[in-house]
Formats: structure tokens, C-alpha cells, sequence
């Protein structure tokens, strides 16, 4: 069930985008409506769900998070060939971030439905990748005990130090 207000100027937004991929088929607003409409496109249908968020830089986790009723809703259409699952974020300053909705997570979508490349990580070279827990550390990679560095204040000449002043 949908909580607050209906999300009106993502919901006009949306359509103006959608109306670009394909022909648009709005639902009435209801609270156990499944998606706010559907796009027919040449050679599919695309079921697509608004979600109005209150973070702009956010993970898919977050998102899955956040919106977990909506993509169990989401999830309740059949997925087949032809068939695109999307839901729609629609983010504080007024623009939107696409997905699709798979079985096992989110792939994130261009404006036009296509499917957005991954952003690479930085790779560190040389580093190996630390453990996921510190419990995963054994004792032939815990890191090496230092010794304590000596205490020297800053300005101060260590030649001076208990020569009385």
C-alpha cells in the first residue's frame, strides 16, 4: 500500500518521457494498484511504477531498500519475453532514475529504455582487497605490529630536551 500524497508532477513528468518510447496507458491512482501505466512499444510492453525518493545519490541496495513494496508488486507480473518490469525513481530535484526489475535485482535503464553500461570501480594495484569482516582476518594476514614512533614536538629542537631552561 502506497503511503503520502500522489506523486502528481512526477507522474506528469513520467508520461511526458514514456510518450517517447511508445503509446501510454494510464490507471487510476489506487492503493493497491500494481503500476501507474503501461508504454507499448514495437516488440514489448513496459509495466512502469513511480517511486518518489528523498535521497539523490543513492545505491541500487538502497533503492531495493526503500521500495521494497513496489518492486514486490512489481515482481507479481509475469516476466517473459517482451515483458519489461520498470520502476521509476523520481528523485528530490526533479529528475528520474530508470530501472528494471528483475527476478534478482535492479539493472539500470537510459531515458530511452536502453540498458546503461556498469560504471567501472577504480582498481587499486598492488593492494590486495581487504576481508568483508574482521573476524575473516587469520593470523598469517593480520597486518604487522609497529612500534611506538618517538614523541617530538613540533618547533622543538631534540638536541634542547633535558638541558633545563
Amino acid at each position: 500500500m502506497s503511503r503520502g500524497r500522489k506523486p502528481l508532477m512526477a507522474l506528469r513528468e513520467s508520461v511526458l518521457i514514456a510518450k517517447k518510447r511508445g503509446e501510454v496507458r494510464q490507471f487510476m491512482h489506487e492503493p493497491a494498484m500494481i503500476c501507474n501505466f503501461v508504454i507499448y512499444c514495437p516488440g514489448f510492453v513496459a509495466h512502469v511504477r513511480i517511486k518518489r525518493v528523498t535521497r539523490v545519490h543513492c545505491s541500487h541496495a538502497w533503492i531495493e531498500r526503500e521500495a521494497a513494496d513496489a518492486l514486490a508488486t512489481l515482481r507479481a507480473i509475469a516476466p517473459g519475453t517482451g515483458i519489461s518490469r520498470e520502476l521509476w525513481v523520481f528523485l528530490p530535484r526533479g529528475s528520474f532514475r530508470f530501472f528494471r526489475v528483475e527476478g534478482t535485482g535492479l539493472v539500470e535503464l537510459s531515458r530511452d529504455g536502453s540498458v546503461m553500461p556498469e560504471k567501472t570501480r577504480p582498481v587499486s594495484v598492488g593492494q590486495p582487497e581487504p576481508p568483508a569482516h574482521p573476524a575473516q582476518i587469520g593470523p598469517a594476514t593480520r597486518p604487522p605490529v609497529q612500534a611506538p614512533l618517538p614523541e617530538i614536538s613540533v618547533g622543538a629542537d631534540p638536541s634542547e630536551k633535558g638541558k633545563g631552561g
